[in-house]
């Protein structure tokens, strides 16, 4: 544990220590350091603050990373912004917690990655996005679209740690969506492949998130709004390095942008946003509508129907909701069947 003061550190090396950890606590980034370079056995984990004299927790982690490449870094602060987001990860940080963390936050991130042992995915996050954005073949121009396409996806998601089923299910589905409201709208081909690029990859952002954030149970703070509502921005950057991702990067960033100008993170309005991202923010809440929820169970493409209908103007672009209303209920419900939640 790393964190220049001394009531952090008392109180996280209590928490895992009542949690039957040996903790080694430090001030200081540099003695830290010394310490887990050259410490036999190494440590199993390290948790660091980020703001800290004489080196900072990213600049620690990096230095970690080069000389412990396997040891996972946990990064613990009550700082965030997106470039911060951003530059953890790419750094190579196993996760990141938001202060204040409760003793069952703590507890559990700490054993999730004892217990994996990172798995060496981060260090696996930007060749699985070279290899994507240079190798991936989009899948749903063509009519055909089978299961196997999960399998195409599957290196990345698990880079990116989408590591639930559905989720990945998810991403296959609005994909399927898109594209096929995306033709209808006779995008050009180049747009349909950005598209399902953007659609498959709208959340990556989330990996940036502090984990007490992303998974907390109740309402989020303000604060805690604020933060997750960077991960549009953080997933941009994140794509942004990629010559064939920039239009995919641009239906990333805009995904959560509302058509009067009531969305995150730039709050554009009308042809202010880019029309893929108009296109995917419709398909998005039909797959929300139509699958399973923990407060409830999956409601009919009518309902959906319904609820883009008073959202129209607001929300949504009315323009493409009129088209999205007219496509063929059998084909929104074959791409339905092909990617269903329960493997």
């Amino acid at each position: 544990m790393v964190d220049d003061e001394p009531s952090v550190g008392k109180y996280v090396s209590e928490v895992l220590q009542l949690g039957g950890y040996e903790v080694k606590c430090f001030q200081e980034s540099l003695l830290a350091l010394a310490y887990m370079t050259t410490a036999d056995p190494p440590p199993d984990l390290v948790v660091t603050d980020i703001r800290m004299p004489q080196m900072d927790g990213i600049a620690l982690l990096r230095q970690l990373r080069a000389a412990v490449p396997d040891l996972p870094v946990v990064l613990l602060s009550a700082f965030y912004e997106p470039s911060l987001g951003v530059e953890a990860v790419q750094a190579g940080a196993a996760d990141y917690l938001f202060k204040p963390a409760r003793p069952a936050e703590i507890l559990s991130l700490v054993a999730k990655h004892i217990r994996e042992r990172q798995q060496h995915r981060k260090n696996s996050l930007q060749s699985a996005l070279a290899d994507f954005a240079s190798g991936y073949q989009p899948r749903f121009l063509h009519r055909s679209a089978g299961n196997g396409h999960c399998a195409a996806a599957e290196p990345l998601f698990q880079a990116l740690g989408f590591k639930r089923y559905e989720t990945m299910q998810h991403s296959m589905r609005v994909a399927g969506y898109a594209v096929l409201l995306g033709k209808t709208c006779h995008l050009r081909v180049e747009q349909l492949q950005d598209l399902e690029r953007g659609a498959l990859l709208h959340d990556i952002g989330k990996m940036a998130i502090p984990r007490n954030i992303l998974l907390k149970p109740g309402p989020l703070t303000d604060r805690e709004w604020e933060v997750m509502r960077t991960h549009p921005q953080v997933g941009a950057q994140l794509l942004a390095g990629l010559p064939e991702m920039c239009g995919a990067a641009e239906v990333v960033h805009a995904h959560h942008e509302r058509f009067n100008g009531g969305g995150y993170p730039r709050g554009l309005r009308g042809d202010q946003i880019p029309i893929g991202a108009r296109l995917f923010s419709i398909v998005d809440t039909v797959d929300a509508i139509t699958s399973d929820r923990a407060y409830r169970s999956a409601r009919s493409f009518d309902v959906a129907a319904g609820e883009l209908r008073e959202a129209a103007g607001t929300q949504f672009d009315p323009a493409l909701v009129e088209t999205y209303l007219g496509l063929p209920r059998e084909d929104l419900l074959a791409i339905r069947e092909q990617f269903p939640d329960a493997p």
